[in-house]
């Protein structure tokens, strides 16, 4: 919309000539900013009303995340045996600089923020997206061959003839926090079953040449409220979006199937218990995973929770940044992380060195995993024992698998023997 002001600046004399056509022009140029800020201000106003309802809405189904946050570091905190990895602030490859135990920039482990894992060094410039391009003048694009397909033929609210409120789906693809793709079911009454779909996705391979993958992405929406029950892929040139296109589960080979703790870590739906392996209340997900030819994805979501309004049930979900990739990484990498001792003890021993990482097998571990313990004597490091230590540091080392999975570390378990 035109930033111009229309509305001229006119000198105005005492009885002087009147211009009749000055004084149309005037009052038209006043009508036409009139009407431009009238409608900057409904936009303006709608922007601010979808921003408050998700804050509303994600405030509400974190607050339930942080109670078990909280019950979940209580549960730690209980072992005194044990140190994990936590926080960021643990990467400490930082103070081995000039040091034998030093990392070269390109050897270094890469960090995820917002995901909280750890991966093999990153080559950006090799590394593409499958569903988010650009351009220098308009920023980003949704390609013309962007298709999605929602299957509501589920039981629950949302289904055949329920009354929807929705935004467009491409918003789920867009780098713009005022745009998230979300789905209002609005129903008379609460159902058990909730809201459940099926949605869609497929892979513009015009646009990307090459239907190598191996990473997939997404928020569900509203932050912790909704249950992901399967990511599928179908590997069929230029896919119709329905049951017949042939799906594969994204942890096909059930990785770490009926462990409660990879829930969340491992894709759902590979399990051998159909549902054992749902996201409940799911946050944000990133999976890695080795090069696979996909055309299209599919994600089946449950929204169990519901909001009332005006004596109405409204069950909300959807997805934000939807990404599909193929990124590149180096072959391995390396990484230090600090632990500290409990206040009031020393760590005497470090006794185990568990890693986390649910995207490789358990019998594979030891190929992508391994490290040394570094300590501190007398101002110098050393991989010797002292005795005695109030920190230690771990120096991972990650490497890839044959079948080109970058190891994905979700977290580092030490126990430790302390003396007081």
């Amino acid at each position: 919309m035109s930033e111009i002001i229309r509305t001229q600046k006119r000198d105005i004399r005492y009885n002087g000539i009147v211009d009749s056509a000055d004084y149309n022009s005037r009052i038209e140029e006043n009508y036409q900013d009139l009407v431009n800020l009238y409608n900057k201000s409904n936009i303006v106003e709608v922007n601010l009303q979808q921003a408050f309802e998700r804050v509303i809405k994600d405030h509400a189904f974190l607050s339930n995340a942080i109670q078990d946050l909280e019950d979940r570091v209580s549960a730690l905190e209980s072992d005194n045996s044990v140190l994990s990895l936590y926080s960021v602030t643990q990467l400490d490859y930082a103070s081995f600089l000039s040091t034998a135990y030093a990392i070269s920039s390109t050897d270094l482990l890469s960090f995820d923020p917002y995901y909280n894992t750890i991966t093999l060094p990153v080559v950006s410039s090799s590394s593409t997206s499958k569903l988010k391009f650009y351009n220098a003048t308009t920023g980003q694009v949704v390609p013309d061959f962007f298709k999605t397909y929602i299957d509501n033929s589920y039981s629950g609210v949302d289904s055949t003839g329920s009354v929807v409120d929705t935004t467009p789906t491409y918003y789920c693809i867009l780098d713009d926090p005022n745009k998230v793709w979300k789905r209002n079911i609005i129903s008379n009454s609460a159902n058990s079953a909730g809201a459940q779909m099926m949605f869609y996705v497929k892979i513009p391979t015009e646009y990307t040449g090459s239907n190598k993958t191996n990473c997939i992405k997404f928020n569900p929406y509203p932050m912790r409220s909704v249950d992901i029950f399967s990511i599928e892929y179908t590997t069929k040139s230029n896919p119709n979006l329905i049951e017949s296109d042939g799906w594969y589960d994204l942890n096909i080979d059930g990785l770490y199937n009926g462990q409660t703790d990879a829930i969340g870590k491992v894709p759902p739906g590979g399990w051998s218990i159909a549902g054992s392996d749902k996201i409940s209340n799911s946050g944000p997900l990133s999976f890695y995973f080795g090069d696979l030819e996909i055309t299209a994805i599919r994600i089946k979501m449950n929204q169990r929770n519901y909001f009332k309004e005006l004596n109405k049930y409204v069950y909300s979900y959807g997805l934000s940044d939807l990404d599909i990739r193929y990124d590149k990484f180096l072959t391995s990498g390396k990484t230090i992380v600090k632990f500290d001792a409990p206040a009031g003890k020393l760590i005497s021993e470090v006794t185990n060195v568990t890693p986390y990482i649910y995207n490789v097998p358990q019998s594979l571990l030891s190929t992508a995993f391994s490290y040394r313990v570094i300590y501190e004597d007398g101002g110098s490091y050393t991989l010797n024992n002292p005795g005695s230590s109030s920190s230690i540091w771990i120096e991972v080392t990650l490497n890839m698998l044959d079948d080109k999975t970058p190891p994905v570390l979700s977290d580092l378990k030490i126990e430790c023997d302390f003396i007081i």
